[in-house]
């Protein structure tokens, strides 16, 4: 960029000794000679929307379709948000009854829920039912067990009924989970040590007694 200038007039005030300004400006003329001052262009890219390819946009509709088959991978599962809103509030998350499905009751252990689903499957496969209704009812059981068998699904389960049953009285979900509720009998406690309680109980008297005994004999 080259700046040249011959010269350039500017109209200055002059200020008076005793402190007022003069009405006519006196002219002051600055003289520059021509100077070249080298400047590094500058480069802005801006992106807009329209710029995009029409491959990237190709491929960030397939992550996108990607990511929803990858969120869809549990189709039975119970957890979500408005889900845990309907337990606090003391609504039922589902109509159906997975323990009475599977034959089960509340409580029930683990390996419970593998076995009960396979006695039920081939209970179904012996009633000799067409293909269409042996799959639904094949689906139902599946449903139930992996909810029964998942230890997150099935405590949000418990949780739900315990308040659906109740919602009047609040229940923590780790009362109505079954990992957090103790099976076996607690361990016996040993037994005090009394040794050192002993020991100081006896000190305590000796000195007491030692203490009446000098007084006694000091008053006589």
């Amino acid at each position: 960029m080259a700046v040249s200038s011959t010269a350039a007039t500017a109209c200055i005030s002059r200020r008076d000794p005793v402190g007022f300004h003069s009405s006519t400006p006196k002219p002051v003329t600055f003289w520059s000679p021509s100077a070249r001052f080298p400047t590094k262009p500058r480069r802005c890219l801006i992106r807009s929307s329209s710029d995009a390819s029409p491959e990237a946009e190709t491929a960030t509709e397939t992550e996108s379709e990607e990511s929803s088959v990858e969120a869809s991978k549990v189709p039975y599962s119970l957890i979500s948000a408005l889900n845990v809103e309907r337990v606090l509030r003391g609504i039922a998350i589902t109509d159906a009854d997975h323990y009475g499905r599977l034959g089960l009751q509340r409580g029930c252990p683990y390996d419970q829920v593998a076995i009960a689903y396979k006695a039920k499957s081939e209970e179904l496969m012996n009633q000799g039912l067409d293909e269409e209704e042996l799959g639904k009812k094949l689906e139902l059981l599946k449903e139930s067990y992996l909810i029964l068998s998942s230890e997150e699904e099935r405590r949000l389960y418990d949780w739900s009924l315990a308040r659906s049953e109740k919602p009047e009285r609040y229940v923590w979900p780790f009362e109505v989970d079954i990992t957090q509720t103790p099976t076996q009998p607690p361990p016996p406690q040993e037994p005090e040590d009394v040794g050192p309680t002993r020991v100081v109980g006896y000190f305590l008297l000796g000195w007491l007694i030692l203490s009446f005994t000098l007084s006694i004999a000091l008053n006589r």
